[in-house]
């Protein structure tokens, strides 16, 4: 649950601190957040924004359990700002901001852990409440999404598929990962204990972990979501060191890979003196498709 909060003596809107907690891909917890410890990876949640709207306004599964935030982690998702300062959190995958939220009155006499539908307020209180999987369903619902265009430095790299928000992008990649066209026969490095997705490094985490099975050479890709160019390398090049230091055999090389919506002239710099470290770039396009529906009369 998220409501309107002060900042600086001006309000700001629930939907606003949402929405960039969606864009994080992360969800800030406090350390005295009720329920907090029962939160596990691969949890389903849903989002409940509060007063003005009152609505059910997205979904997301829990990429993480709650894990205490690194210093650098810490100034990435607080954005300079008051608000969005946190010590705990969980990451995000599989986001979705629906396009048409649920009214939560009109879902009330249908939740089970609503016992009194006239206080129902009282019960989205506290920021995380366990729902059963009956009232998942009951509230989650399927979203039309917009196509994805992943762009190589030279040449276009296409591959159409449902794609919403940037948010998006960490489920598309992993969905799609054989359609993409990455320009060299990347495989997801898999574990017991991980599938390549959020690859567990110590205390952090990897977007991505894979091979390249021509050159036996691994990869750690890092989507650039929100945080600035510095935040993005810096995390590739430890990431990469990690990888080096309790992964690879002797002589195998470790190359990183950004994806980013653009690349601006911070990123485009420090990229030129990392030479194992490459760019590719992503649009995302809307397609108006006309109502094929026959209505009789």
């Amino acid at each position: 649950m998220v409501t309107n909060q002060k900042e600086n003596g001006n309000s700001v809107p629930a939907r606003e601190i949402f929405e960039t907690r969606m864009r994080d891909a992360f969800w800030g917890i406090g350390e005295r957040t009720p329920n907090r410890q029962s939160l596990d990876a691969g949890d389903r949640v849903i989002f409940y924004v509060g007063i003005p709207e009152a609505v059910f306004a997205g979904s997301a599964t829990l990429a993480t359990s709650i894990f205490r935030l690194q210093y650098e982690e810490r100034l990435r998702f607080s954005h300079d700002r008051k608000i969005f300062k946190a010590d705990y959190g969980v990451r995000l995958s599989g986001v979705h901001i629906w396009n048409n939220p649920i009214k939560a009155q009109g879902k009330i006499t249908s939740l089970s852990f609503v016992e009194n539908v006239q206080f129902w307020g009282s019960y989205f209180q506290g920021g995380i409440r366990g729902i059963s999987d009956a009232d998942y369903e009951t509230l989650s619902i399927r979203q039309p999404s917009p196509d994805i265009a992943i762009r190589g430095d030279t040449r276009d790299i296409e591959n159409v598929s449902e794609f919403a928000l940037e948010s998006h992008l960490e489920e598309f990649l992993h969905a799609n990962w054989a359609k993409v066209q990455w320009g060299r026969p990347l495989q997801l490095y898999k574990t017991p204990e991980s599938s390549g997705r959020q690859f567990p490094a110590g205390t952090w985490s990897i977007d991505f972990l894979a091979i390249d099975q021509g050159a036996n050479t691994f990869v750690v890709i890092e989507l650039k979501r929100g945080q600035t160019s510095d935040s993005t390398i810096g995390q590739v090049l430890r990431y990469m060191q990690w990888v080096r230091e309790n992964i690879t055999e002797v002589g195998q090389k470790v190359e990183g890979l950004i994806v980013c919506r653009a690349m601006d002239e911070a990123l485009r710099l420090s990229v030129r003196s990392q030479q194992d470290i490459s760019v590719l770039t992503y649009a995302v396009d809307f397609k108006l498709v006309p109502d094929s529906t026959e209505y009789p009369g």
